[in-house]
Order: C-alpha cells, then structure tokens, then sequence
C-alpha cells in the first residue's frame, strides 16, 4: 500500500508541474505572439489562462504587456525563432522536471522497501555457548 501511495504523490505532482509549464507556455507563446502587433487596449490573455488567474493577476498581465510591447516586439524581430522556441523550452522545462520526479519516486519506493525490509527482519538469535 505504501509503494502505491508514493507513486500516486508522484503522479499527482506530475499532474500540478504539468498545468504549470503548459499554461507557463500558454502565456509566453501569446505574449509573444501578440508582442507589438495590437494597439494599447487590444491585447487578451488566451482564455485558457484567463480562467485560472484570478481577475487581478490577469488585468495586471494584460497592462504589464501592453507597456512592454514595444520592447518585446523589436525583441521578437531581433530573434525570429523565440517566438517558435518557447514550446521547445517549455518540452525541455517539462522534461527535467518530469525526470526530478521519476528519481524522487524511485527514493520514495526504495525507501519504503528498505524500511520493509528492517521492519519484518528478526534480530539474529543468541546462540548460548556451552
């Protein structure tokens, strides 16, 4: 029961890392996307974040980036391929992690198996000499 415990805290904690790189990603690929191209007032969050900011957080985002559209615009025309590579970044990102999270599984179960293991050994008897 212990072993599965363990893996199932690793999954679920694959399952919280996995929604942050992907919305992590979500915003930098329409921020990126959106850089400069749109006058003040016209740049959105994707709705797919929007919901899971709160209101405060994502009017914050949408002013935050609109004031720094210029700068990342000529940021986007200076290296083409960022906006292309932050899925990339995002796979490498997602990959370690994912990585880091198989190895503290693989702790957890070896753990658990050795604490088995000294739990259910006997201490040798004492042998009386005569």
């Amino acid at each position: 029961m212990a072993y599965v415990v363990g893996w199932v805290l690793v999954l679920l904690l694959l399952a919280l890392w996995s929604s942050l790189v992907w919305a992590v990603q979500s915003f930098l690929a329409g921020l990126l996307a959106h850089a400069g191209s749109v006058s003040s007032g016209g740049w959105n969050l994707p709705d797919s974040l929007r919901d899971w900011l709160p209101t405060a957080l994502a009017d914050w985002l949408v002013s935050t980036v609109e004031t720094l559209s210029p700068q990342l615009q000529g940021l986007v025309n200076a290296l083409p391929s960022l906006s292309g590579g932050v899925t990339v970044l995002a796979w490498v990102v997602w990959v370690l992690g994912a990585l880091v999270l198989l190895v503290f599984g693989l702790a957890i179960h070896v753990g658990v198996a050795l604490w088995r293991k000294s739990r259910h050994s006997t201490p040798p008897s004492a042998v009386s000499a005569p």
